[in-house]
């Protein structure tokens, strides 16, 4: 620092307090219980974390995310109330970028993929079919009602051509940035049972499903989706103004960077519709600057190639339909045995004492009601991934439903440090951008025209500057220093008449 400053540094204002906190103080998570999950499940997000160096909590919400999605279309889980509810789940991930959440999710549903091509090649050659019939139909019923004759023969020539053919199902398994209506179309058109899945969340929460005006029919529609309740969907067409779809599921894992998942944890109108009690949210602490290159070992490919071959079986599966008119799944019932039922019957007490004044899931009751029911869908998805033929005979085990209370205890940890946080406005979240790309260069002071060139760049405008720097200063991060200062900044020693020194933040 010697020599940085002009003699005019010495008018700068005392700045003995230490600076507020921008965001808010999040503690570390807990361990994720891998040990909970059977072997192929969390030998899978072992090989993961291996390959792709990344947290386990990272890890295990991709592949959990991957087995409800193979699971949802095919069963239906009995709760400790005798309710049949959906074994679906809805996973969000924190992490910045180069956290390596796209790495992560895509060796985790590298078979959603490939189900994904299959499907399409197969697409084009019904479509094909499709036309041809669908031609020949119309055709069929233009003659017979151009047919000579009463009513009763009209009728009997258009019974005779019969129905429609039924157009190809759309080959899409998974989508990332639906709009509500686009999401409802989709479940009239392709796989009755779909993800919405991001590696890149921000589209959707960004986009036109998540905007302010739009934000409560949204969460309405995900939230009914995740009970299992039909889609009614209404359109323009006279003939088809009305269309409910009975039958359709939908997993959901978004993976978000944290300013993008402040906006949504932080806000309460999101909150109080109940969407975010629905929502299992893991935000795991970055290892950047830790991940130094370890050669995996071989047993790291063979037990991803053991989940992968064991995922590609199930999503190969077909659907079962009450009707292939409507593609309503005709779903297989999995039944509580009788010391699993007890055990839920348990947590769900212990759920309950936790809600009261002082009790540690006080904070987040909206999340803890539904910590039985999440548990329960846990235990049925798992125990499906690893034994889909004899569950729905034998029923959810007692170490299945172990297996689940482990896991929705995790998750509510992650929620009660999450939850409360509030939500920044923009200012404030460039302010936060802004210091910390400060601090991270230990400069004791800054110049604003050094911040309007070489600054992070979505705070490099003017405007946008001028503000985060006001907030800063509000903070107590930054001091103005009056006259301005000569700097050496970037390597180059200047004047600048708008300066600010940086306050040291006492770590002691």
């Amino acid at each position: 620092m010697s020599g940085m400053f002009e003699t005019n540094f010495e008018e700068v204002e005392p700045a003995a307090l230490q600076p507020l906190d921008i965001k808010a103080t999040v503690i570390d998570a807990v361990e994720y219980p891998l040990d909970a999950l059977p072997p192929i499940l969390a030998d899978a997000i072992r090989a993961i974390v291996a390959i792709a160096q990344v947290p386990v909590s990272l890890a295990a919400q991709s592949v959990l995310s991957a087995a409800s999605l193979a699971a949802q279309g095919f069963i239906n889980v009995k709760t400790i109330t005798g309710q049949s509810t959906p074994v679906s789940l809805f996973f969000f991930t924190i992490a910045a970028s180069g956290d390596r959440k796209s790495t992560a999710d895509r060796l985790a549903i590298e078979p959603v993929k490939h189900r994904e091509e299959q499907l399409g090649v197969a697409y084009e050659t019904t479509k094909h079919r499709y036309a041809i019939e669908d031609a020949a139909f119309k055709a069929a019923t233009t003659k017979a009602k151009s047919k000579a004759g009463s009513r009763q023969d009209i009728s009997a020539a258009l019974e005779a051509v019969g129905r429609p053919p039924l157009p190809p199902v759309q080959p899409l398994l998974t989508c990332d940035e639906p709009t509500g209506p686009g999401l409802q179309r989709l479940f009239a058109e392709a796989m009755p049972a779909l993800g919405l899945f991001s590696d890149e969340g921000a589209t959707f929460l960004g986009g036109w499903a998540m905007q302010e005006e739009n934000q409560a029919a949204t969460g309405g529609m995900l939230s009914k989706l995740w009970d299992g309740s039909p889609i009614k969907r209404v359109r323009s067409d006279k003939d088809n103004a009305v269309q409910i779809l009975h039958g359709r599921r939908l997993s959901v894992h978004l993976m978000v960077q944290p300013d993008i998942a402040n906006s949504l944890l932080g806000n309460k109108a999101v909150r109080n519709q109940g969407l975010l009690s629905r929502i299992l949210v893991a935000a795991p602490k970055s290892l950047k600057g830790t991940r130094f290159w370890k050669e995996p070992g071989p047993e790291a490919a063979a037990n991803l190639q053991k989940y992968h071959e064991r995922l590609g079986r199930l999503l190969s599966m077909d659907f079962a339909y009450r009707d292939d008119t409507s593609r309503a799944l005709d779903l297989g019932l999995v039944q509580l045995q009788e010391d699993a039922r007890i055990r839920l019957t348990e947590f769900s007490d212990y759920c309950e004492r936790s809600l009261a004044p002082g009790g540690i899931y006080g904070d987040i009751s909206d999340f803890a009601s539904k910590m039985t029911e999440n548990a329960t869908r846990l235990a049925a998805v798992v125990s499906y991934f690893t034994g889909s033929v004899n569950l729905i005979s034998e029923g959810l085990s007692l170490r299945a439903v172990n297996a689940g209370i482990a896991l929705v205890e995790f998750y509510a940890s992650e929620a009660a440090r999450l939850y409360g946080t509030p939500a920044l406005d923009d200012d404030s979240n460039n302010a936060a951008i802004l210091i910390e790309w400060i601090r991270k260069r230990d400069l004791p002071a800054v110049g604003v025209r050094y911040l309007n060139r070489k600054g992070p760049s979505q705070t490099r405008s003017a405007t946008v500057l001028k503000r985060a720097i006001e907030v800063l200063v509000e903070h107590r991060h930054l001091v103005k220093i009056t006259g301005g200062a000569t700097l050496e900044l970037g390597g180059e020693r200047r004047f600048y008449t708008d300066a600010y020194t940086v306050v040291p933040v006492d770590v002691a």
